[in-house]
């Protein structure tokens, strides 16, 4: 059956909406990198302990005075394995966005040309429930193994392991990459039902 004009313009909304956060993706990546990767080093945010501050902002017009918790290092000589894991963290950080969002682009049309229980669908939700479930938990561990070599580098300390609150941050998302998991599963069960009905017919 052919599309309305209504599914047309909802199935090019979608994709525009797809592109364009496919376009935020990589501006977000990019500036990550180079926030990360400057000229005089490796830069990398630390918590510190807690001390008052006095700092400017809006190109130093306005003075202002706080408390600072955190705070940007800059390393240079970081290891090989360091700086392999921030560019694997950025790189896996981009990549599960963008399979995320091409799988729901692919779920999204399937859907307006009324292709509900089909093969693509049970798999884009397979895609995007192991990417969302994993990616996480190897983004901690490869931001531990980058914050490390960034601050051996320095000379603050040889770093530490994952501590497992760390993992805990990441936990929502994978809760949702398990969610969309299960989903996967009851569009693999509702393809063999409609199988099953169609050959009754």
């Amino acid at each position: 059956m052919d599309a309305t004009r209504s599914e047309r313009t909802d199935a090019f909304t979608v994709l525009l909406y797809g592109l364009g956060a496919a376009v935020v993706v990589g501006i977000g990546t990019w500036l990550r990198a180079d926030a990360v990767f400057r000229d005089d080093g490796v830069a990398w945010t630390i918590p510190i302990d807690e001390q008052p501050i006095a700092a400017t902002i809006d190109s130093g017009e306005v003075a202002v005075e706080g408390i600072a918790r955190e705070a940007t290092i800059l390393a240079s000589d970081v290891s090989a394995g360091a700086v392999a894991a921030i560019v694997g963290g950025i790189a896996l950080w981009a990549l599960t966005a963008l399979v995320v969002i091409g799988a729901v682009m692919l779920v999204a049309s399937n859907f307006l040309r009324g292709r509900v229980f089909v093969r693509g669908n049970a798999l884009a939700f397979t895609i995007m429930g192991w990417m969302l479930s994993i990616a996480p938990l190897v983004i901690v561990g490869l931001d531990n193994v980058a914050r490390n070599g960034v601050l051996a580098a320095a000379g603050v300390g040889a770093g530490e392991t994952v501590h497992p609150i760390e993992f805990w941050a990441a936990i929502p998302v994978v809760a949702g990459g398990i969610a969309v998991g299960l989903i996967a599963v009851a569009f693999r069960r509702g393809i063999r039902l409609q199988k099953e009905t169609e050959g009754l017919v």
